[in-house]
């Protein structure tokens, strides 16, 4: 068993062509449905999908000079990035890039398999959970983040480069639909289930700067929609 960084680096650069036919994008669709609707599965997989929203706060936090003091998660999938910085304008951003963070993820991803560099986003995928590691600070975060950069290195090292394209789009697919899957529950918590509110980014970021959390919740809608749309661009190009 050869860990040869160098070639696996190689192998992630080659283009791979996206030449799917209609069973495989039909199996690919079912494959997504069935990690993210099913309530019993949603209670496994769901857990990655709130690891990247935690992830979106820790990017957004250290762009703006914070320090990242922590990551917790929940097996009941609540999470908590604790950062520490000044000023009003580092916590709003911190605060609005975690709902948005699986689409802009899936973007990511689609752009770069449109582009023909499935291998690629891959690769960049898996540094994403190994950087993630630092900043563990309990036993659910660190299984989760270590699971996902175990199966994402796996797959760089060891799996043929056609496999690359496969799990890419299962991947991009699964943030996509996971992420409208949490801003439709982010909504239900601001519409009528009053009683959570007080788990709501905006609402937290409301607190922070003493505004009103419905201005907070359309700027985390409209940068969710700006990922979305470059998604669903990307994904237009590759049939």
């Amino acid at each position: 068993m050869n860990l040869d960084i160098a070639q696996a680096w190689d192998r992630l650069a080659q283009p791979v062509d996206v030449a799917l036919n209609q069973w495989q994008w039909l199996i690919l669709a079912f494959l997504i449905l069935v990690l993210v609707v099913p309530r019993p599965v949603w209670r496994i997989t769901g857990l990655y999908s709130t690891l990247i929203h935690e992830l979106g706060h820790i990017v957004a936090a250290l762009f703006t000079g914070r320090y990242v003091a922590g990551l917790r998660l929940g097996w009941d999938h609540s999470g908590e990035v604790r950062s520490i910085g000044r000023g009003k304008f580092s916590v709003i951003i911190a605060g609005i890039f975690g709902y948005p963070a699986p689409i802009w993820v899936s973007a990511l991803m689609l752009w770069g398999i449109s582009a023909g560099y499935a291998g690629r986003a891959l690769g960049i995928y898996a540094l994403l959970f190994l950087l993630a590691l630092v900043f563990v600070r309990n036993w659910p975060a660190f299984v989760v983040c270590t699971i996902s950069a175990a199966v994402a290195l796996g797959v760089v090292f060891f799996a043929p480069v056609d496999a690359y394209l496969y799990l890419a789009l299962l991947i991009a697919g699964f943030l996509l639909l996971a992420g409208l899957k949490d801003f439709v529950k982010l909504l239900a918590v601001h519409l009528w289930r009053r009683k959570d509110i007080a788990q709501s980014d905006a609402y937290l970021i409301a607190a922070a700067t003493r505004t009103f959390p419905s201005l907070w919740l359309l700027a985390i809608a409209i940068l969710g929609s700006g990922g979305l749309w470059w998604a669903l661009l990307s994904l237009s190009g590759l049939f």
